[in-house]
């Protein structure tokens, strides 16, 4: 196996290294189960899942100011002390989510349920990049599948743990030891190396993207976060209408989230472990990028009539758009960071794991608000996934052109 052979022939620090990162990413994956049922739980409790579209819109907000303190940060600190700082503003934000059991304030659940994306979002942006610039391309190649199959674990017996805590302490103790989960990767990614790269002229990381066909380049990866996120939040969104009516109270909520997220991560699981493997040395990465928008296509027109079925359907397409998401999607878009600078790497992450990543959730949101039939719901991703699949084409005729 190519991942042992790889740990065969480095040296003690790097095998380090790696086992912390390893570490960090396998307990913010663990967590974000517990975060999101109990957060999403709270929210429904307070508002309901017909305001879901507009707590989005208004996390953009939070989202680029999250964004302009994490990029003015690392331009003269460490990855390890960006995340730290997050992390532990996150843990206070969740919580005063909880006080919202104690006082009754609808705010603080509305806060915690547009921050648990944007929590997630900067962790997992901020380890991938460290790891895409501490790991060589062929290295990184060999570790995606692994990474993505530890953070499916955690995944897994994290959604299996909130819907046990769910059950027997509700959904207050699910948020309680989500929030201690939240600052426990910082302990584990704090001791990894720290990486200097040379950056004369003192850029942030999304100002060292300064060129006409390295802006194109990222533009396109940019359109097809978006056009991903446009299709996954719509699936979302049916998700939610359907689970809502179907599940009447708070913890029986929770801990049906819990369960799908049990699947949804068992699933990333299959994808990264045992399929991603074998795929990335024989699949050429546009082939790959190819699959990922015809899959969506094939499952939007076998369940397009599932919301007359019930929520399980719903919850199928659901849970392969995600899994699909996590293991195929991220591993290729990783792969297309690989060729640029160091300090152009987080910046091109920037752009589109967080602020796109976020403001096209805000973007189908505004227009979820408005348009809510299944029928409108299924015709749009059918249009965003054939709009995906032209990007593709576009982006890996550029990839050629600067980098082959």
């Amino acid at each position: 196996m190519k991942f042992l052979d790889l740990l065969k022939s480095s040296d003690k620090d790097f095998k380090k290294n790696l086992g912390f990162f390893f570490l960090a990413y396998f307990l913010v994956l663990f967590n974000y189960p517990l975060i999101r049922a109990s957060t999403t739980s709270l929210f429904f409790e307070a508002f309901g899942a017909k305001s879901s579209p507009s707590a989005w819109a208004w996390a953009v907000g939070f989202l680029s100011v999250s964004i302009y303190f994490c990029n003015k940060l690392q331009k003269k600190q460490s990855v390890q002390f960006v995340f730290t700082c997050a992390s532990l503003l996150s843990a206070a934000i969740f919580f005063a989510g909880n006080l919202s059991l104690l006082s009754e304030n609808k705010m603080f659940a509305y806060l915690s349920f547009i921050w648990k994306e944007i929590c997630i979002v900067i962790q997992i942006h901020l380890l991938l990049g460290y790891a895409n610039n501490f790991f060589k391309k062929t290295d990184f190649k060999v570790l995606v599948g692994i990474v993505g199959a530890i953070g499916s674990v955690g995944g897994v017996l994290g959604g299996l743990l909130t819907t046990y805590l769910s059950s027997h302490g509700g959904t207050a103790l699910v948020l309680d030891i989500g929030t201690a989960f939240v600052i426990l990767p910082v302990f584990f990614f704090l001791p990894t190396k720290r990486l200097f790269s040379k950056n004369d002229d003192n850029k942030s990381p999304v100002a060292s993207i300064n060129t006409p066909d390295l802006k194109k380049y990222v533009f396109y990866i940019c359109s097809m976060v978006a056009l991903a996120q446009f299709i996954i939040n719509i699936a979302d969104f049916k998700f939610n209408l359907a689970f809502e009516m179907a599940i009447p109270t708070k913890d029986l909520r929770t801990a049906y989230l819990g369960n799908v997220y049990t699947f949804t991560n068992a699933l990333t699981f299959v994808f990264q472990f045992l399929m991603l493997p074998f795929i990335l040395p024989r699949v050429t990465e546009r082939n790959l990028h190819l699959f990922i928008p015809l899959s969506y296509l094939l499952c939007v027109i076998v369940f397009a009539g599932g919301s007359q079925v019930g929520v399980l359907p719903i919850a199928m397409v659901y849970i392969y758009f995600k899994a699909a998401d996590y293991s195929f999607f991220s591993a290729g878009k990783e792969i297309l960071y690989q060729p640029l600078e160091s300090v152009q790497k987080y910046g091109a992450k920037y752009l589109t794991d967080m602020l796109v990543y976020r403001s096209s959730k805000a973007l189908i949101a505004l227009i979820l608000i408005y348009l809510q039939t299944s029928f409108i719901l299924d015709m749009m991703m059918v249009g965003f996934i054939l709009i995906w699949l032209v990007v593709v084409m576009k982006l890996f005729g550029l990839h050629r052109k600067l980098f082959d």
